[in-house]
C-alpha cells in the first residue's frame, strides 16, 4: 500500500497501473478535476478505482465502485472536520475488512509484525 498526496505522483501511478490494482481516492466534492482525470486514468489502464466521496459526483461517476458519503459541512468556512472524520472510518473500515478477508493466518502475519516494534519501544510506567 502507497500514499501520494502530489497529483502529479498520483497520475504515473494511474498510468502505470493495469488489472489488479486498486486505486482509492478521497474527495469530499466529488468535482476537483484532477482527481476525476487520475481516476478516468487508472479505470482506463484496467485498474479497479475505489472513490470515497460525495454521491453523484463527477468522481464517483468515473469509479468503478463509488463509497457514498454525506457530510454536513459548513462551507462558509473552509474546515472540513466532519467530512475528514467520515473518510477516516471508512478507510478504517476498508482496513477491517481486508484484515478479516485475508483470514486467520494474516492474523499471525499482523501479530509478527507488532511484535517486532517491541524492542523500540519504552516500558510501561502505567501500573
Amino acid at each position: 500500500v502507497m500514499s501520494y498526496d502530489d497529483t502529479l505522483m498520483q497520475r504515473m501511478v494511474a498510468a502505470g497501473a493495469s488489472v489488479g490494482d486498486v486505486i482509492v481516492l478521497i474527495s469530499y466534492t466529488g468535482r476537483t478535476k484532477e482527481t476525476v482525470d487520475i481516476a478516468r486514468i487508472a479505470r482506463d489502464n484496467g485498474a479497479t478505482v475505489i472513490g470515497i466521496t460525495t454521491p453523484n459526483s463527477p468522481l464517483a461517476d468515473v469509479c468503478t465502485t463509488a463509497l457514498e458519503v454525506t457530510a454536513p459541512e459548513d462551507i462558509e468556512v473552509y474546515m472540513p472536520m466532519s467530512s475528514r472524520i467520515i473518510h477516516l472510518t471508512v478507510i478504517d473500515i476498508l482496513a477491517t475488512g481486508v484484515t478479516l478477508k485475508r483470514g486467520a493466518d494474516f492474523l499471525g502475519h499482523l501479530k509478527k509484525i507488532k511484535d517486532s516494534l517491541k524492542p523500540t519501544r519504552f516500558p510501561s510506567t502505567s501500573d
